[in-house]
């Protein structure tokens, strides 16, 4: 230990040293760290909370939830060969589950970005790809899914400019997959509007998706490919919202028709894109209400399996009682009821009987 407060003038220190000085985060004079590369000094409880010289937060100040990264996703669905994607990691090292978030039609939106940081809070390793800005993926590509929609009332899902979407997703899903701490036996989809129909229709290609959430979303066709989904399905809709009201009940129908596990939830008062904090028909209180019931779903979903408890074994009589029981079976002598007294003699004169002697013999 060295007594030194001018740490940053002196690069000779090394990493890891001890010193005493005032640390940079607190401004207490202390045994401090020294770490190298940034040359700052850190005391022992900011080192442990990673608090760095530049934050503005408090000594102390625990680490963020999540990080987030951008990665450019090597692919062969588009002819760039490269797609990006947001990848919102949580801090906390343990086996956590992912989720993909399928971008709408206008890329990657506040509802979308929304949902990505909602389930990087829950502890979900998040990826949300960025489709619009790639060569081969850009807005004509999206304004089929709308003409489609027009032309039949529902978002054709088959067509090669899907396909294309599938694979990228299915790219991201890999990439998610080869994550160190991602459990790979949990997956969530999350999906809105244009989104939410392209997340039912991935999903129905992809049996290992656990549960799949989506907020306003359009029925797909055809619809037979309903019948391949084997994960829980949930459904947010607003009250008052025309364009999906007929799709709503377009996806019931079909659900009971192939067994599918569809929950819905319709929100009073509530017309198209009320969770997007950039729409005109955003309702604040009605949109937390949904994001908390999407997110409960999706917790439910994904949550690992209770364990159950082996049978306990049976309990069987003692082969020997015990010392306690053996008493009750054989009372102490103390405890034992006195013997009765002999009887008296009886009253009256004492006669003796003394036998007569023999006659001696001649």
């Amino acid at each position: 230990m060295t007594d030194e407060d001018l740490l940053l003038d002196h690069p000779e220190e090394a990493f890891g040293a001890g010193v005493v000085g005032p640390c940079d985060i607190c401004g207490v004079r202390q045994a401090v760290i020294v770490l190298s590369k940034e040359r700052y000094k850190l005391c022992v409880l900011d080192f442990l909370n990673k608090s760095w010289i530049k934050t503005t937060a408090a000594p102390a100040a625990h680490t963020a939830p999540f990080t987030s990264s951008t990665h450019f996703l090597p692919t062969r669905a588009v002819p760039g060969g490269v797609v990006p994607v947001i990848v919102l990691s949580p801090t906390k090292e343990v086996k956590h589950p992912s989720a993909l978030v399928v971008p709408e039609v206008y890329g990657l939106t506040t509802q979308v970005i929304e949902a990505g940081v909602r389930l990087a809070h829950e502890g979900y390793e998040v990826a949300i790809p960025d489709f619009v800005r790639i060569h081969g993926m850009n807005l004509w590509t999206w304004a089929k899914l709308r003409s489609s929609k027009v032309l039949l009332d529902r978002v054709h899902i088959s067509q090669s400019s899907r396909g294309r979407a599938y694979r990228l997703m299915e790219d991201c899903r890999k990439l998610l997959l080869s994550r160190p701490l991602v459990n790979p036996d949990r997956q969530a989809l999350v999906g809105m509007s244009y989104g939410g129909s392209l997340a039912l229709g991935y999903a129905a290609q992809t049996p290992s998706i656990s549960g799949v959430a989506v907020a306003y979303p359009y029925m797909i066709h055809p619809e037979s490919w309903l019948q391949y989904l084997h994960c829980p399905v949930f459904v947010v809709a607003g009250g008052s919202d025309p364009k999906v009201g007929p799709s709503l009940d377009a996806m019931r129908l079909a659900a009971s028709r192939y067994g599918v596990n569809l929950g819905t939830m319709i929100v009073p008062g509530a017309g198209h894109h009320f969770m997007s904090r950039v729409h005109s028909t955003y309702r604040p209180e009605l949109a937390e209400t949904a994001w908390t019931r999407m997110m409960s779903f999706v917790n439910h979903c994904l949550s690992p399996p209770v364990p159950k408890m082996p049978p306990r074994p049976p309990v069987l009589p003692p082969l020997h009682p015990p010392a306690a029981a053996a008493s009750t079976l054989a009372p102490p002598a103390s405890a034992r009821p006195a013997a009765p007294p002999p009887p008296a003699a009886k009253s009256g004169p004492v006669v003796s009987r003394i036998p007569a002697a023999r006659p001696a013999a001649g």
